[in-house]
């Protein structure tokens, strides 16, 4: 998978603890269990295409497409773009193909949670297409699993991969949900892994960036002495 860095990084804390959360999960929309709009159930295997979803389960968080409308081609969770790689793809009611207003996700315990990054892999108003660099669609973090607490703009992005990575910054620690939601005319919107609890790839562990810091603290007192 080819991902791209956001152009819309969001600012990391400056300070960190000094051990992940034991409860650290990544969703990558494998291995979960898919609920269909007729209540079957499917699991994801990096091989099928499920259309027609009603929600999607895994690692203890669930994802909802909103409203549950029936709209085959609306909800979609699987090998979509090809490639052995499950994502979630959705076709909002300000485009052409669907009637979603919101893709929402919480944890099944009702309890806090840190949304550190996550994989955008479509947000055009073409569908299958290139994007325009119109598109308005945006996160939203809610700290009581009600209301949006912040929201935030994201980068438009062409259908499939290669993908932008979103990092997102204190706004979205100790939430209780977080939702997605188009502002004007979207036809493709997809994601990919989110990274809750735990940092992204390539940022180093908060005891690492502790342990560093005290590395360099030793290196600069030795020179002086």
């Amino acid at each position: 998978m080819k991902i791209k860095f956001a152009s819309c990084l969001a600012s990391l804390p400056l300070l960190f603890g000094l051990s992940v959360p034991a409860s650290a999960v990544q969703i990558n929309f494998t291995g979960g269990t898919v609920t269909l709009n007729d209540a079957t159930t499917q699991t994801t295997n990096n091989s099928v295409v499920w259309q027609n979803v009603d929600y999607y389960e895994e690692g203890g968080f669930r994802l909802d497409f909103i409203p549950n409308s029936g709209v085959v081609f609306e909800s979609i969770i699987g090998n979509y773009y090809g490639g052995a790689n499950d994502v979630i793809h959705g076709h909002w009611a300000t485009g052409n193909y669907g009637g979603l207003t919101q893709i929402r996700v919480t944890k099944l315990d009702g309890a806090a949670f840190d949304l550190n990054y996550f994989v955008l892999t479509s947000n055009t108003e073409t569908g299958g297409s290139v994007a325009s660099g119109n598109e308005q669609a945006r996160i939203h973090a809610s700290l009581d699993g009600i209301n949006s607490s912040f929201s935030q703009l994201l980068p438009s992005e062409d259908w499939g991969f290669p993908a932008t990575q979103i990092f997102l910054g204190s706004n979205f620690d100790n939430i209780k949900a977080f939702w997605f939601t188009a502002d004007n005319a979207i036809d493709c919107f997809g994601m990919d892994n989110f990274f809750i609890n735990e940092p992204a790839p390539g940022i180093p562990e908060p005891g690492t960036l502790a342990l560093l810091g005290i590395g360099i603290a030793g290196l600069t007192l030795r020179r002086r002495k």
